[in-house]
Parts: structure tokens; C-alpha cells; sequence
């Protein structure tokens, strides 16, 4: 029998500016203290990293980087979603994305790691590459190490079928020429022909190491990676069949460190954390076209326990244009969300916002942890707080804005204010005098006439930062520590204030896939999308412009529907690719709101578009 070897691998006093210009990313690099100065005579001097590539199988391009960041460029936004073809306007729904973590030593002592947009200028808190057993690095490994390496399912699925092929003649091992490149190239324990491909040598068992990137080991008793014997990379997840490898149709695999330098970002000491990151996706005809995953396992090379320790996720989410957001959390879920403020994404118009906004089609995107990490007594921790601030180039209660020092980060972390004042329900959050203490800030659903949430609050939208955590747990030194986030986003929402039912259970969904080891994904086979997108304009649609609404590359013998919001029907028109609604006159001077449009062949079955009618 075949079996695997697991080698691992704001509101802000409710005030708000608009600006002028383009969304860019506070100003970061603090001035080191005279403490961080000291620590710069026996830290390794590591360069920043800068290799990117994208996560880009499936209906999102997910930009990623190997300096504890993610999802920008050092630039622009880089979650990009729905994916489209270079040259071609692409909408982001999240700016950028960082991992943050801290924790304190046998002494009492913070450690704390947190990259937000300091890479750009060259202030880091990550670098990439492992450490030693003893968290060492040097300025070698971590520039060797400043690299993603990627293999697809088709790749995989080519490497097995060489290896039955060669099984079925007899042969035993495969020539190298029979082995994709990608496959050759993958960083696991032992690969013969990473040396060659690559340019340096992995480290050893003797080196500290007995993990590295995941492959099922088809002999199963070597414990090492030897694709020509039929190994293959693949994804370990924890409590998976072992017989069932999880194989995503894209897989991105690095290693960061957070040792490699002086924490210039956040200005805390070294954890000696190395953390191995998974990013996957997979291709399909559903929402999980429209997800992306992460898989952190965190490792401790320090040589004491690193106590009270919180794994935080830090996400600006930019829905679009950055200038009208909204956010919120479902606790049970472990989710944090982002949607917008009202039903057009852009301050007056889709234009004014100086990025690609999605008009009036408005999405609705998350961060969820799927798996949290484990305490010391195998319990799992989902997420233990949801807070946020909003952007310091914002006027306003300095209390609620981006942290300047690693004791203000690990405070966001436990799910507490900057300035050590608890989160508060009710309004903004921050309320000195009041004693009903939360963790989460906006639990209840926008449409939730009742709950806290900033539809309720009136708030000003703006360019909020979510910080979503779990903890705390303990990190003891070698012990590896598993978290499984994902991004979760679902199109066409009705705003504002959305019912999020789709979005609920399209995350729902993803959590299910992957307490089952998506193994329904694995057995199928995906066909295309039934309809591409359609082309509706002038949407918004103006009464006092008048004219006709034009909608075109639908189907032939397509049938056109008109709703309210309220999904009364008003007015059904049929015809071929191209069509000319004379809505003033068919809906007689129809009131300003959201409609809906409703597409519907025979074969196909139907979708619906939103149109935005206004003065």
C-alpha cells in the first residue's frame, strides 16, 4: 500500500477627508531606538525582500511577496478580482495584506514581528529563507532564498502519469526528462535536483531540518524527495486522508524569517520565527473560482517558549475605490469582511477616485482563518479578536490610528486599542468611559437594523485597516504551529447596507471544502462558465440624461427582464447579441434606486446584473 511521508515543509470621531490623489500607503521606517540601534552589531544583515509573483489559476490574481507582505506591488493594490487579461481594467478589492506575531519570552520579554507597507521603502520585519535550529541566518541564505516556487496540478497530475507509463514497461525510476520542471525544482527534503536547478543546496537533516515543502513520497519509506521514483509536491493538511493527497490546481511555496535584521517596521525584538507559506487556489465554476488560501506553519527557532503568542493577520482592504468602505466580522465564522458604504463604489462618481473602482457591480470581500492555531492543549483557537483603525493621513482620535511601536502592535493583536483603552460596543468602538468591553469590532450583518455595525452607525466610510487575530497560545522551540487563512469574495452584492446570505455561505462552503480536505474539488472536473460578462451602459443610468440603456454581447435568443429592488418584474424584452431599452418610457419615469437586470437563455439558465438609476 502506498503510503506519505509529511515533510513540511474609525471611524476616527466619525471624521473623514477625501483627497485628490491615488490611494499610496502611509509613510513608514520609525527611527530606530538606541535599543534596536544595539541589535544591529549581532543580527544578520539580510537584504529586503523583493521577489513577487502572482497566484493567478483561477478568477483572482493574488499578488505575493517574500517580505512578510502581500496581495500590492510596493505600489498599487494586487488582490485582484475578477481576473482579467493584461491591458484590461482590473479592480483590486484588497490593497495589501501582512502577517504580524508576538509573544513573550521566558523573561517577560516582547517579541514581536508585523510587516505593513515598509518593504516599499526598505523597512522590514520579515526576510526571506529559513534559520538555523538556533535561529541563524545569513546574508547568503536569505538572498538564495528570495524566490517562490510554484508547481500546477497539470504539472502533478503529467508527473504520474510518466510514472504509471514507466511502471507499466517495467522501468523503475524516470529519466530526468521525464520529471517537469517544476516538479525537479521543488524545495523538499533531499531533492536531487535542486542543487542544479536552483544554484545552492538545500538545508540537511544534520542542518536541523526535517521539514521543508510537502510531497507525497510514492515508495514511502525513504522519507526524502525523489521525483524519479514517483514523488510529487503536493498539500499537507492536517487530519487529511493520508491515501487522498491534496493536490490545488496552483501552489506557491516560500519561507520567511524574522530574524535576518533589525525589526525597522514595528521597532520589536527578534522572535526567530520561520514561517513556511503555502499560497493555493483552485479553478472551478463556483465561488471557490473566487478564493485564494494560505497555509502559515510557524516554526520557533528561538531556544526558549515564546508565551501569551498571537498570529494576526493585518489586511487593508481597498474594495475598489479605497475612499467609501465599510467593515465588519462575523465571530463565528472567524471572518472579517469589508463592503461598501452605499451603492456607488466612488465618492460622487465611478471615476473619482483616481483607481478602477466597480462602479455600481459591488462585491463583497473577507479574510477568514479556516484553521487556527493550537494551544497547549491541542484545542483549536479561531479568531480571538477583530480590530481596526483607519488611515493616519485621516484627522482624528490618534488612538485608533496605525501603531508606532511593537508593544501598540501587540495591543491591535489582543484586541485592544493603541493607547491600551479596551474596544468598546457602540459607536466607534473607542469609548474611555464605558465598560461594555468587546473584542470584535461590528459583529452584526449590515442589514441588521439592531446590531452594531457601521450601517447603523452612520459611519463616515473610509481606508480602514482590519487586524484579525488568534491567540494565545504557546510556541515551544522546533514545534511547528499550523494556520489556514483564506480570502473569500463574492460578486453583485445589493447595497447598501447588503444582506451578506451569499457571502455567508460561500464561505460556509470553503470552510466545509476544507474541513474535508477538499476532496469534492479533487473528483471533478470543471466546465466553463456559462455566461461571460455582459456589457450594460450608461450604468449608473441618469434621469436627467435620458437616452437609451444599451446591453450588449449577451447570447442569442436571449429574454431581458427588469426588476425592482424588490424583485417585482416591470418590463421583459427579447431579442439577439444587442439590445436598446428605452427605460423612461417602458418603466414611465421610473423613481432612482437599484434595478436588476436578468439575462436568461434556454440553455444556460439565468444571471442578473445590477443598474443603478440616479437623478
Amino acid at each position: 500500500m502506498l503510503s506519505k511521508k509529511i515533510t513540511i515543509t474609525h471611524l476616527l470621531l466619525f471624521a473623514f477627508c477625501y483627497f485628490s490623489f491615488a490611494h499610496v500607503p502611509p509613510k513608514k521606517g520609525n527611527t530606530p531606538t538606541s535599543k534596536t540601534e544595539q541589535q544591529a552589531s549581532y543580527r544578520a544583515s539580510c537584504s529586503s525582500g523583493d521577489a513577487q509573483i502572482d497566484l493567478d489559476i483561477n478568477n483572482v490574481r493574488a499578488r505575493l511577496k517574500t517580505a512578510g507582505d502581500m496581495w500590492w506591488n510596493n505600489t498599487d493594490a494586487g488582490y485582484i478580482v475578477p481576473n482579467v487579461e493584461p491591458g484590461e481594467k482590473a479592480v483590486a478589492s484588497i490593497f495589501a495584506g501582512g502577517l504580524w506575531i508576538g509573544g513573550l519570552d521566558q523573561g517577560g520579554n516582547l517579541k514581536l514581528a508585523a510587516q505593513t507597507y515598509g518593504n516599499a521603502s526598505g523597512s522590514n520585519d520579515f526576510w526571506p529563507g529559513p534559520l538555523t535550529q538556533v535561529g541563524e541566518t545569513s546574508p547568503d541564505t536569505c538572498a538564495n532564498w528570495d524566490r517562490f516556487f510554484t508547481v500546477t496540478k497539470t504539472s502533478v497530475d503529467q508527473l504520474k502519469a510518466n510514472w504509471a507509463k514507466a511502471l507499466s514497461e517495467g522501468r523503475t525510476e524516470l529519466d530526468p526528462n521525464e520529471i517537469p520542471a517544476e516538479i525537479k525544482g521543488w524545495p523538499a527534503l533531499g531533492n536531487p535536483f535542486f542543487e542544479d536547478i536552483h544554484g545552492f543546496s538545500l538545508p540537511s537533516v544534520d542542518f536541523g531540518y526535517n521539514q521543508l515543502a510537502e510531497f507525497w513520497d510514492e515508495g514511502g519509506s525513504t522519507g526524502t524527495y525523489e521525483p524519479q521514483f514517483g514523488d510529487y509536491p503536493m498539500l499537507n493538511l492536517r487530519g487529511c486522508n493520508l491515501n487522498a493527497p491534496t493536490i490545488p490546481d496552483e501552489m506557491i511555496f516560500s519561507i520567511i524569517n524574522d530574524g535576518g535584521g533589525i525589526h525597522s517596521t514595528s521597532n520589536g525584538d527578534a522572535i526567530l520565527m520561520e514561517i513556511h507559506n503555502t499560497s493555493f487556489a483552485f479553478k472551478t465554476n463556483d465561488e471557490v473560482n473566487n478564493m485564494t488560501f494560505n497555509k502559515y506553519s510557524l516554526i520557533n527557532r528561538a531556544i526558549e517558549n515564546i508565551e501569551g503568542t498571537y498570529f494576526g493577520l493585518w489586511v487593508d482592504p481597498d474594495l475598489g475605490c479605497y475612499r467609501d468602505d465599510y467593515i465588519g466580522c462575523d465571530i463565528e465564522r472567524s471572518l472579517g469582511y469589508a463592503y461598501n458604504s452605499d451603492e456607488l463604489d466612488g465618492v460622487n462618481d465611478c471615476d473619482d477616485c483616481q483607481v478602477p473602482t466597480y462602479c455600481t457591480d459591488i462585491p463583497v470581500v473577507g479574510v477568514d482563518f479556516f484553521r487556527g492555531p493550537f494551544n497547549e492543549f491541542a484545542e483549536e483557537i479561531k479568531m480571538s479578536s477583530f480590530t481596526y483603525y483607519d488611515n493616519s493621513f485621516y484627522q482624528g482620535n490618534t488612538a485608533t490610528t496605525d501603531p508606532q511601536s511593537a508593544v501598540e502592535y501587540y495591543r491591535y493583536l489582543q484586541g485592544i486599542w493603541r493607547d491600551g483603552t479596551p474596544m468598546t460596543e457602540g459607536g466607534n468602538g473607542y469609548d474611555p468611559t464605558s465598560t461594555d468591553v468587546t473584542k470584535y469590532a461590528f459583529p452584526a450583518p449590515p442589514n441588521d437594523p439592531n446590531g452594531w455595525n457601521m450601517c447603523n452607525e452612520a459611519a463616515p466610510p473610509g481606508d480602514f485597516r482590519m487586524v484579525q487575530a488568534a491567540g494565545p497560545f504557546s510556541l515551544i522551540p522546533g514545534a511547528i504551529n499550523e494556520i489556514v487563512s483564506g480570502v473569500v469574495w463574492v460578486p453583485s452584492i445589493v447595497y447598501p447596507c447588503p444582506d451578506l446570505s451569499a457571502f455567508f455561505a460561500a464561505d460556509d462552503k470553503a470552510q466545509d471544502l476544507f474541513d474535508n480536505c477538499f476532496e469534492e474539488l479533487l473528483s471533478k472536473t470543471f466546465e466553463p462558465a456559462v455566461f461571460d460578462p455582459i456589457k450594460v451602459f450608461p450604468n449608473p443610468y441618469f434621469l436627467s440624461t435620458g437616452g437609451l440603456l444599451h446591453i450588449e454581447e449577451l447570447p442569442s435568443k436571449t429574454t431581458v427582464s427588469v426588476f425592482d429592488i424588490t424583485g417585482r418584474s416591470l418590463k421583459t424584452y427579447t431579442g439577439g447579441s444587442q439590445m436598446q431599452l428605452d427605460l423612461m418610457t417602458d418603466l414611465d419615469n421610473p423613481s432612482p434606486g437599484t434595478y436588476i437586470i436578468q439575462v436568461k437563455t434556454e440553455e444556460h439558465g439565468a444571471k442578473a446584473y445590477k443598474l443603478l438609476i440616479m437623478k
